[in-house]
């Protein structure tokens, strides 16, 4: 375990230095959008649907397996419910927080809003920070992948956060999302949360992935950045049954 958490370790310094070093790409979001932004989408969005999803059919034997025959049995396919209920929530809160009007001096939304938007991040980066040590990657370079893909997709909603809050993201949301991928790793280092509880987690972040990947790209969407967002996926692709098959 020594070596896997020296290695987990040096990938989290990685998502780290992404989270901080991503405002200085200043890759456009709108207007047009950055192809580089959608080929990171096209990334993540080959990951979730190659690693992530069939993750979900195993979380979901456990599930049944801790449910038996009570009655939450009802809802048969919790993983899948779940991360339905994490796509939900995840468009909710981006549609609440884009509503709220911002402020006249410094053209940010409200401390509350974004708040609220910023710890629904944070639990989303402690999951992912957690599942970088706890993951059952079958090699290095699974693991490796799992870095590559989901430091994509922070350099991608790095760039969304800022235009949603403006000084707000660039003073205290980083810090936030940083301070939680290192927590998420550290819960991991020292405990082993139950098998039931990271399904769930791993379900809601599935789906908050999708909604927060495609609501960017059909927004902006065009063929320059269709084609960037098929290279993304084409390569983490190929990259993933390169892993695969070493």
């Amino acid at each position: 375990m020594a070596g896997v958490n020296w290695l987990s370790l040096l990938f989290i310094i990685g998502f780290i230095v992404v989270h901080f070093s991503a405002k200085y790409l200043k890759l456009s979001t709108d207007n047009p959008r950055s192809p580089w932004l959608s080929a990171f989408g096209g990334a993540t969005i080959a990951y979730v649907f190659l690693y992530l999803m069939p993750e979900l059919h195993k979380y979901l034997e456990v599930i049944k397996k801790a449910v038996g025959d009570s009655w939450l049995s009802f809802f048969g396919d919790y993983t899948y419910l779940l991360a339905l209920l994490g796509l939900l929530a995840y468009f909710g809160l981006d549609s609440w927080a884009k509503s709220k009007g911002k402020s006249e001096n410094t053209g940010s939304r409200s401390t509350s809003v974004f708040l609220v938007h910023i710890s629904s991040f944070f639990l989303y980066n402690l999951i992912i920070g957690y599942l970088l040590i706890r993951e059952d990657f079958s090699s290095q370079w699974s693991m490796a992948l799992y870095f590559l893909a989901l430091a994509a997709h922070f350099a991608a909603t790095d760039h969304t956060l800022k235009e949603i809050h403006k000084k707000d993201y660039d003073k205290y949301g980083r810090w936030f999302l940083v301070a939680a991928i290192f927590t998420g790793w550290l819960i991991g280092v020292i405990f082993k949360v139950h098998e039931v509880i990271v399904g769930i987690a791993v379900s809601v972040l599935a789906g908050g992935i999708l909604l927060n990947v495609f609501k960017d790209e059909l927004k902006e969407g065009n063929l320059k950045t269709y084609l960037a967002f098929l290279g993304g996926a084409v390569v983490i692709a190929f990259l993933y049954m390169l892993v695969n098959n070493l």
